[in-house]
């Protein structure tokens, strides 16, 4: 590599680390404001009891919005650092499933979508991985189908063996996703540009899972077409069905 080369790299590497800290402060900037706005409000002498309880849940909201972009951030230094772990078991794979659904439950009711799961019948989907990490991987996944799926659609999650691994997929009847976006789904900080409504976070969820999934032996991928939805698929490496100690 020339030197002219390896100056116009580095300068590219610049530019994108100056606009990805522009998006990080744009992010949490935007809830504070929420939350200083409302908290100006409320010194008013005058503010009734109703407004006042509805300024403090959107307080509570936005704050909790921004713990979470900054815990996203801190997963992320720690995944780019090799400072995390996985404590890995043998899991029941519908009792995973079940905890995840629950969880989202109340969020797809709030938005008028159609939540469900389905798994083989009489077929044990036992894997090895780490409860809390899957957790938060479907957590993700559910989030962002909900997120991009319009009031009456619907998001399913699907279960089966697929060789030596589990396969778990959600489906959503979302506006699917471009083409040329799909191989940078997983790149930190990336977020399909098309859609700036929808922009409320740094870019960071897919990747981390990308990285949670490979420390636990799995994989993650997307298929999706405009127009049509998508489906995102993870894989973890199944487990022969425990006599005892089985983690549910």
């Amino acid at each position: 590599m020339s030197a002219h080369e390896r100056l116009a790299e580095l300068k590219d590497r610049l530019d994108t680390r100056t606009r990805l800290m522009q998006d990080v402060a744009h992010e949490l900037k935007n809830p504070l404001a929420v939350i200083h706005g409302y908290a100006s409000y409320l010194l008013k002498e005058s503010v009734t009891p109703e407004e006042r309880l509805k300024c403090l849940r959107s307080v509570l909201a936005n704050a909790e919005r921004l713990i979470g972009l900054v815990d996203q951030l801190q997963e992320a230094v720690r995944l780019e650092a090799g400072g995390f772990t996985v404590e890995t078991q043998v899991v029941e794979g519908s009792a995973l499933l079940q905890n995840a659904l629950e969880s989202a439950e109340l969020e797809a009711s709030s938005r008028g979508i159609h939540l469900a799961w389905r798994s083989p019948i009489g077929d044990p989907l036992h894997v090895k991985a780490d409860p809390r990490r899957v957790l938060q991987i479907f957590a993700n996944l559910l989030s962002n189908a909900l997120k991009f799926t319009p009031a009456g659609g619907s998001v399913d999650v699907v279960a089966h063996r697929d060789g030596p691994f589990v396969r778990f997929s959600v489906v959503d009847t979302g506006p699917g996703i471009p083409a040329e976006d799909l191989p940078l789904l997983f790149d930190r900080f990336f977020q399909t540009p098309d859609n700036p409504k929808k922009r409320q976070g740094l870019g960071l969820g897919l990747a981390i899972c990308k990285d949670l999934l490979a420390a636990q032996g799995g994989r993650i991928w997307v298929e999706s077409l405009p127009g049509e939805g998508s489906t995102f698929h993870f894989t973890l490496p199944a487990a022969p069905v425990p006599t005892e100690n089985l983690t549910r």
